[in-house]
């Protein structure tokens, strides 16, 4: 997360919306089969994208409830204190293994909802709020956690995340074959 992420809460919110909203439109833009059918490299569909998004911002509206994050991202807490130590991979595929089931819409109206949940959340806030460490929020598992500012977690798992997934799902949808017409 980087030093300098968005200390007011407007200019937060505004990041996250604009963010947010280019998401939604990419994915508006295509269609369900284009969401649940290629796949990148690593086996991932636009949904499962989706999906982990989702998680990773219900993490952060667990912490703000006072609530454990690998509750929110639906990982045992040892998964989730490894994926802190950069091994996400196995807290990566529990999360997609658990949402496999969904339809795209079901995924597209989950993030929908944990969204506004976290919208609801980030209102209530003040600046000095994002300024707080994590460890104000919840009792930090991890000694790094303890003077990294909330803000830092919400830009890293909303505005950032969403950028940093969005041109993984254009490629899997840029890269999927046409269709055929005659089939």
């Amino acid at each position: 997360m980087p030093e300098n992420a968005t200390a007011d809460r407007d200019a937060l919110l505004q990041e996250i919306t604009v963010s947010y909203e280019r998401l939604l439109a990419a994915l508006d833009s295509w269609t369900d089969e284009q969401l649940t059918v290629p796949t990148d490299a690593a086996g991932w569909t636009v949904k499962d994208h989706l999906t982990h998004l989702t998680a990773c911002e219900r993490s952060i509206v667990f912490l703000l409830n006072g609530q454990p994050r690998h509750e929110g991202l639906g990982v045992p807490e040892e998964v989730y204190l490894r994926a802190a130590d950069d091994d996400y991979l196995l807290s990566n595929a529990m999360i997609r293994d658990q949402h496999a089931h969904l339809t795209a819409a079901a995924a597209r109206a989950a993030f929908v909802a944990i969204h506004q949940q976290l919208l609801a959340l980030l209102g209530t806030l003040t600046d000095a709020d994002l300024q707080q460490p994590y460890a104000a929020y919840r009792p930090a598992t991890l000694p790094q956690h303890h003077r990294i500012p909330i803000r830092q977690y919400i830009v890293g798992d909303t505005s950032e995340h969403y950028a940093e997934h969005l041109p993984w799902m254009e490629q899997i949808v840029r890269t999927a074959p046409a269709a055929n017409p005659s089939a």
